[in-house]
C-alpha cells in the first residue's frame, strides 16, 4: 500500500492598518569640526595641465604633504626648506616655510 501525505497550506494575508509611529530616540552627540586641506603649488606662477605637470602639495594642520615619486612614489610631509621640482614643463626651485607657506 502506498502511504498519502496530505500537506496543509495556511496562507495569512493581512488586510489591517499601519501602527502608530514610536516615540524618537534622544539626539546623538553633535560632530566635530573638519579638517581644512587646501592644495599648494610647488612652482608658482607655472601654467597648468595640460601643458605642463606642476606639482602640488596638500597643506593641512599647517604642513604641507606630497608624494615623492621616487622609490614608488610614497606620501610624505614637506618640512620646511629649499627644494627642487623636476616637474615635467614646469621645474624650479622653491621655499617652503611655515604654515604652508611656498616661495
Amino acid at each position: 500500500m502506498k502511504n498519502l501525505i496530505g500537506a496543509s497550506l495556511l496562507v495569512l494575508v493581512g488586510c489591517g492598518h499601519n501602527g502608530l509611529n514610536g516615540t524618537n530616540g534622544t539626539p546623538g552627540i553633535n560632530g566635530t569640526n573638519g579638517t581644512v586641506v587646501t592644495s599648494v603649488q610647488f612652482c608658482p606662477g607655472t601654467p597648468s595641465y595640460a601643458s605642463t605637470f606642476p606639482e602640488t602639495g596638500l597643506c593641512f594642520n599647517g604642513n604641507i604633504y606630497a608624494v615623492y615619486s621616487a622609490n614608488d612614489g610614497f606620501l610624505t610631509e614637506i618640512v620646511p626648506g629649499a627644494y627642487t621640482s623636476n616637474a615635467i614643463g614646469s621645474s624650479c626651485n622653491f621655499t617652503v616655510l611655515p604654515n604652508c607657506v611656498i616661495q
